[in-house]
């Protein structure tokens, strides 16, 4: 119902829903529960003489979403409406779905909602003045009393790029290698272990994405140097998404912890350092050396690469 332009391609792995568990109600999921909100929403808006204009961004807007995507909503109201949708915003969210929980943002108007059914969609509200919604990107008009918007949907530019050097990437790998004795000195197995996926998760990914030109997985917010996401296997090789999955399992000890260093560096070395070359960007050759040397030493291990 709702599509516009995506780079984004379909993950190209063994499906992860392959489960000891019935999953019952992941089996069965379809966006109609979210499609059925859009047009709630829509009637609720429109009756809503405060209201000028609304539109979805986010995956309902381009394209890419799937039955657990939330939906983006964004509502222009009239300027001498603005103090009364800010302190009464959540009636008009009640009249779009009934609500178990409504969090509000610390900027601005508006908040995250989640029905009794768990159908999670975030309302945000600008008064007219503050937001020119015609040159809005990857955007789908729902609701245009007062010709606010664009006529038709709007696809979001692909923020796919060339492969750049992920310096964020590079110096927290380097760090956390080197702090990595710390907690094995105090035999803490629960932050080491934390490290490793965090590691894995920032600092691997975040190389991984690099690779491919990509910031970030979240399109619209690109240079973010911490991909946080809830949709990642898609953006990435199949060859990559492999390396991954191929990654020693964690239990809750130092060794085990170690082992996940080792399967890290042995990976995320050698490609950063290729990526450097690639890129024409200088590698921190002296850090390198001073915290892998310092692992081995330590820890009595060689990386090896």
């Amino acid at each position: 119902m709702h599509h516009g332009g995506s780079s984004v391609s379909d993950c190209r792995v063994e499906d992860a829903r392959v489960s000891r568990f019935p999953l019952t109600g992941v089996r069965s999921a379809t966006t109609a529960p979210q499609e059925a909100f859009i047009e709630r929403a829509r009637e609720a808006l429109s009756s809503d003489e405060r209201v000028l204009a609304a539109y979805l961004v986010g995956g309902f807007a381009v394209g890419t979403a799937d039955a657990w995507s939330d939906v983006d909503l964004q509502v222009i109201v009239a300027d001498e409406a603005a103090d009364d949708i800010k302190a009464s915003w959540p009636t008009l969210v009640g009249q779009m779905a009934e609500t178990a929980d409504i969090r509000p943002f610390d900027f601005g108007i508006g908040g995250i909602c989640i029905t009794p059914e768990w159908l999670h969609f975030d309302v945000v509200f600008h008064s007219a003045s503050s937001i020119d919604a015609k040159n809005i990107e990857g955007m789908v008009p729902l609701v245009d009393k007062a010709g606010l918007l664009p006529d038709h949907p709007v696809p979001r530019p692909i923020r796919h790029g060339d492969p750049f050097f992920p310096q964020a990437s590079v110096d927290m790998f380097l760090y956390m290698l080197g702090n990595m004795v710390t907690v094995v000195g105090r035999n803490d197995p629960i932050p080491a272990t934390n490290g490793v996926i965090m590691v894995r998760d920032i600092a691997l990914v975040g190389l991984l994405l690099a690779e491919r030109g990509w910031a970030t997985t979240r399109e619209h917010a690109s240079g973010n140097p911490f991909p946080f996401t809830k949709r990642l296997c898609s953006y990435l090789t199949e060859e990559q998404n492999m390396l991954l999955a191929s990654l020693p399992p964690l239990e809750p000890t130092v060794d085990s912890a170690i082992e996940g260093y080792l399967a890290l560096a042995r990976i995320f070395l050698p490609r950063a350092r290729r990526l450097a070359a690639r890129t024409v960007h200088p590698w921190p050759e002296a850090y390198e050396r001073a915290s892998v040397s310092y692992f081995e030493r330590s820890l009595g291990v060689v990386i090896g690469v």
